[in-house]
């Protein structure tokens, strides 16, 4: 208790910290550009300035809260980013395990600085990161494996506090090879096993866990923990040198947790995980192949387990002798391609998009996972920024249960389309609709069916 009393007054001095930076950091902006005029005619031959991205009324704008009287383009101008985001989503569950609606979200808070921008070093980025739930999720409802909500997993399932859970500083040494190191997490909108129709960590697409990332990833890879890695760009293998191919490498602590400190991450051994993005251009559209592969050298109680030895340690008063492996490893793939594209936006327009992970039957749940299905951005002309999507996945789980386990639970599959409609930039309303066959043979079908609300400040 105390422990987490001293994590959790860590955090909050941290972010108070941050917030202090950014604070001053707007009062040295505003006094060093006092003196110009944001609106005056550019000189002969210079290039026209970008459209300002916070700027607009309320129905153009990007973000709810506006440019803060100019002083958030002036700070994003120096470096300083700032945003804060919450997902509100509420389900009902028709059959499943329990018929019930339940209100639930998050809110993400992102504060980026670029180094170069602020006149420290080029190259060289920091970003810090935090995140709490609020509400209820229907996920124990479906009795499904596969949460139905991602929203309810991270950063800590049934945890409402604020966590500090990335502090991330990446240094560039060229265009094509740069590092990164801190308190790392796995899934992000951008990143872990990212797929442009299927990912985006359950915030702007599907919802289910299923079509936000691998799960054969999940035993062997921590969300929040200290590691580091580098990558590596190959424009000679992409499309073209702005679609380079990427080879990302890194290691990982085995123990971390969301806002915990991190010292003690690799105590019990080391995550290996190598990712490989492949641009393509198939049909002439824009497509793409990820390949990885994730190693812990952690160890693991073992799925198959002899009951009658536990028994045996359980009727002498002893703890249970468990069977343990040296390590787990995973494999995943995953795949877009568009089959329809707009010349001048490559993101507008549909695809298909598919996963495939591979578990360690010995130590993973899940043996084999696989998902399929069609999404886009588009498709009407007076909604030409609303996406999609329509998918399909199946969860076979571990042939190293034993015939007690195998008798009640089997394999998981599921079904769900969503349609997420910009009402502004800022504001994004989803319609969510989920068949899922649970893997508890005694649960009936379930039937999830809600909406996500998503608002960025």
């Amino acid at each position: 208790m105390v422990k987490q009393q001293k994590v959790k007054r860590f955090q909050e001095l941290l972010i108070v910290i941050c917030i202090a930076v950014l604070v001053s950091s707007a009062g040295i902006v505003k006094a060093e550009t006092q003196a110009s005029d944001q609106n005056s005619v550019s000189s002969a031959g210079a290039e026209p300035a970008a459209p300002n991205p916070y700027a607009g009324d309320i129905w153009h704008r990007s973000k709810l809260t506006s440019d803060w009287g100019g002083e958030r383009t002036k700070l994003a101008e120096k470096g300083i980013t700032l945003d804060i985001s919450s997902f509100q989503t509420f389900q009902g569950v028709g059959g499943g395990k329990r018929q019930q609606w339940k209100y639930g979200g998050s809110f993400e808070y992102t504060l980026k600085f670029d180094l170069h921008k602020m006149g420290l070093w080029p190259g060289a980025f920091l970003e810090i990161g935090a995140e709490n739930q609020f509400g209820q999720f229907i996920n124990k409802n479906t009795g499904a494996l596969m949460p139905a909500n991602t929203l309810g997993v991270f950063p800590e399932p049934g945890q409402q506090e604020l966590y500090l859970d990335r502090v991330v500083f990446t240094q560039f040494f060229s265009h094509t090879f740069g590092i990164y190191f801190g308190k790392l997490t796995g899934i992000t909108e951008t990143t872990g096993d990212w797929n442009p129709l299927a990912g985006s960590k359950g915030h702007n697409q599907f919802m289910n866990f299923g079509f936000v990332t691998n799960p054969v990833l999940l035993t062997a890879v921590p969300y929040s923990t200290l590691g580091g890695g580098a990558f590596l760009a190959f424009p000679s293998l992409g499309p073209n040198e702005k679609e380079p191919a990427v080879l990302n490498v890194c290691f990982l602590g085995p123990d971390g947790q969301p806002g915990e400190w991190p010292w003690k991450d690799f105590d019990s051994g080391t995550v290996s995980v190598a990712e490989f993005q492949l641009p393509t251009r198939f049909f002439h559209k824009p497509g793409g192949q990820l390949f990885g592969a994730a190693y812990s050298s952690k160890d693991f109680t073992g799925i198959s387990q002899d009951p009658r030895l536990i028994l045996g340690d359980i009727l002498q008063g002893l703890p249970p002798n468990l069977q343990k492996h040296d390590g787990t490893s995973a494999f995943y793939y995953n795949f877009y391609q568009y089959l329809v594209s707009d010349e001048k936006d490559p993101t507008k327009g549909w695809g298909l998009f598919g996963r495939y992970g591979l578990g360690d039957q010995k130590t993973n749940t899940i043996a084999n996972f696989y998902s399929i299905g069609v999404g886009g951005k588009g498709g009407f002309d007076s909604r030409d920024k609303d996406t999609w999507g329509i998918g399909y996945f199946y969860t076979d789980i571990s042939n190293n249960f034993g015939e007690i386990v195998q008798n009640r639970f089997g394999d998981t599959k599921g079904f769900e389309m969503f349609y997420n409609i910009e009402v502004t930039p800022w504001l994004h309303i989803t319609p969510d609709f989920q068949v899922i066959d649970p893997s508890n043979k005694d649960t009936r079908i379930a039937y999830v069916a809600g909406f996500r609300v998503r608002m960025d400040f």
